[in-house]
């Protein structure tokens, strides 16, 4: 499987990862990276900062940054919340239990 590495952006400032995961592809990947980005936006949430300005970079193994996820773009689109399979209010159910 290919490796790719995460780096955090925060403004000018890169933290690169120096470990890695292995991932089946691309698309694999970038799940990892919205989901990792979405958790700094809850920890910001949280403890308090700056909710922008962050993104993480996901990078191959030759060290090319073959995608990059927004922090604004995990929580935006088209003007409304994002949404996405995996979250928690998207397999509650939907109907009140019977009486």
């Amino acid at each position: 499987m290919p490796l790719y590495f995460f780096h955090v952006r925060e403004g000018s400032d890169l933290h690169r990862d120096a470990e890695g995961r292995d991932l089946s592809d691309v698309e694999a990947a970038r799940r990892e990276a919205i989901n990792s980005v979405r958790e700094i936006i809850s920890e910001k949430l949280l403890h308090g900062g700056a909710l922008n300005n962050r993104s993480i970079e996901i990078a191959d193994e030759t060290g090319h940054v073959v995608d990059v996820i927004y922090s604004r773009e995990v929580l935006l689109k088209d003007g409304g919340l994002c949404t996405y399979a995996d979250d928690i209010v998207q397999s509650a159910p939907t109907k009140s239990p019977p009486k």
